[in-house]
């Protein structure tokens, strides 16, 4: 799906310009591994100081995505997303061997940003120090941020001096709106460079100036709007100095009480008990594990319907500490404390298979599934179970009754898996049952996407030429074959523009059809795609922006 991905533009828009040069930076550093790829969607993980999960796709209401890092909360487009799509339209053309432009421009872009970032450093080292002193000294008085920055840098070597500089960096007044979080995230990533540094020459008052600057941190991120991820990377950054810190000095039982005090602040899974377990050693351990457990033996029973923040954070901590101990008593008695929903029962079943319990899994399987009959999860977790058992007819049974109740491109390749030898008939099957459904919608837009995702392009591409397809199907498909049938292709972006034009109104974004018009106009006949053109300039002639746009695309 690489040809359809969102351009820079988007992406700046959507992320907003720092986030989206983090993002390149992270595309350059070669920071995100892609791990599945669909017709209508990439998930992938990326790699920084922690690994996260994320993912983006495309329907007919437009773009999705989610990343489970702190600056993603909220619905944010963050800097690992960014790099995700550059990632992904970057990637080699398998067909051609060729890189994708836009990929190539990108990596230009860098360079160039790289290289006049190198020649005003050459200047500035070039230069008298009493002249960039003064220049500094200038810069200092206009400028409050750079007065905070360098007072940092002046007290580094004292760290009773720096401490009462953080605090000054770190305080801010009442809420941080999206309007000042930029500039506050700016000075939280000098104090990263200044802890940094300390954490080599002196790693205990490192752990102990980290453990201040997070308790200020947390506070300010509660009352924060960092929608555009300026302020979670730095955060993040400081909690991941305070882990290495605390690995470099081994404090022990010490650094039970100031954890526990910042974990019960931190709602973002900043400081994660595994990056501590070895510093708190033998007896920190212990009285780690006695606080936890004695807090988790402490709430009440859960109440159906209500959510408790406070006993989910102690169940949390609970959880990690018999992960990070290897007690799955605990575990289970943590996992099962409130079974009120399918997920409750999908974690309980996962922790059972991980410790090799395969016929207890078997047997919460099969009771799960009739207590939540509805829920794929459960059922695909149930076939699993089942094919390990050696009950391999009833785990195809499974994935058929859950590939007739959704059937997507996971549940085609899972009945796929399971059917082995005997797919060409179970494909049939699948097929006949998605067209009954695709003729009852006038559509066949779930038989293309499923032929696209088998590789079958041919057969998609007949069905597509006489029947009606989602516009999110037919660019896929048009660029997959554009290369060697660029008529055909051409035809199916055309369709898309017709389907944009039909419902253009008034402040939407007029890209989509701008951009597939373009296309069309690149690969079929102009007498095809000229009264389209005319009819958008006619009826919509005092859209300024949409002219506009038409103009700039040379239409």
């Amino acid at each position: 799906m690489k040809d359809v991905l969102p351009d820079d533009q988007w992406l700046k828009l959507t992320a907003g310009e720092r986030s989206f040069a983090r993002g390149v930076g992270y595309w350059h550093n070669d920071r995100i591994e892609i791990t599945g790829n669909s017709a209508t969607g990439i998930e992938a993980r990326a790699f920084g100081t922690e690994e996260y999960q994320l993912w983006l796709k495309v329907d007919d209401h437009g773009w999705g995505w989610d990343c489970d890092c702190p600056a993603a909360d909220g619905g944010a487009f963050c800097k690992h997303l960014v790099a995700l799509v550059l990632t992904a339209r970057g990637d080699v053309d398998q067909d051609s061997g060729e890189s994708n432009a836009a990929h190539s421009d990108a990596a230009l872009r860098l360079q160039r940003l790289q290289a006049a970032e190198d020649e005003l450093r050459v200047f500035l080292q070039s230069q008298p120090a009493e002249r960039l002193a003064g220049w500094l000294h200038s810069l200092a008085q206009r400028d409050s941020d750079v007065e905070r920055m360098l007072q940092m840098h002046r007290a580094a070597e004292d760290p009773g001096a720096l401490k009462a500089v953080l605090a000054k960096a770190l305080t801010v007044r009442g809420f941080l709106d999206y309007r000042r979080i930029r500039a506050y995230a700016e000075r939280v990533e000098t104090v990263v460079g200044l802890l940094g540094d300390l954490l080599q020459r002196d790693p205990k008052q490192c752990m102990s100036l980290c453990e201040y600057a997070l308790k200020r941190l947390f506070k300010v991120y509660e009352r924060s709007d960092d929608s555009y991820g300026y302020l979670g990377g730095p955060l993040q950054d400081v909690a991941t100095l305070y882990a290495r810190a605390c690995s470099a000095t081994l404090p022990g039982k010490a650094l039970v009480k100031p954890l526990l005090a910042l974990q019960v602040r931190d709602d973002w899974g900043m400081l994660p008990l595994s990056s501590f377990w070895t510093a708190l050693g033998a007896e920190g351990q212990a009285m780690y594990a006695r606080r936890v457990v004695d807090d988790f033996d402490a709430l009440p029973a859960p109440v159906s319907n209500t959510w408790d923040s406070v006993g989910e954070d102690v169940c949390h901590r609970a959880e990690a500490l018999a992960r990070c101990s290897d007690d799955f008593d605990l575990l289970q008695r943590v996992l099962r404390r409130d079974l009120s929903s399918a997920y409750a029962h999908l974690r309980v079943l996962e922790s059972l298979r991980d410790a090799g319990r395969e016929r207890e899994a078997l047997a919460w399987a099969e009771n799960a599934v009739k207590q939540f009959p509805g829920d794929d999860r459960l059922r695909s977790a149930l076939a699993e179970c089942l094919d390990v058992a050696g009950m391999t007819d009833e785990a195809l049974e499974i994935e058929w009754l859950r590939f007739q109740d959704h059937s997507t491109t996971e549940c085609w390749d899972a009945l796929k898996r399971r059917a082995g030898e005997a797919w060409p008939d179970w494909r049939d099957r699948a097929m006949s049952l998605v067209a009954e459904r695709d003729r009852t919608r006038g559509t066949a837009t779930q038989q293309a996407d499923l032929l696209i995702h088998d590789r079958d392009i041919s057969a998609a591409v007949e069905l597509a030429r006489a029947n009606p397809i989602a516009a999110h199907v037919l660019m896929t498909l048009a660029a997959r074959i554009k290369r060697n049938d660029p008529l055909t292709a051409g035809t199916f972006y055309l369709r898309v523009a017709k389907l944009h034009a039909s419902s253009l109104q008034t402040g939407m974004d007029y890209r989509p059809l701008v951009e597939t018009l373009a296309m069309a106009s690149k690969l079929v006949p102009e007498a095809d795609w000229r009264p389209l053109l005319s009819e958008v300039r006619e009826t919509h002639a005092r859209k300024s922006k949409l002219m506009g746009l038409l103009d700039k695309a040379g239409l």
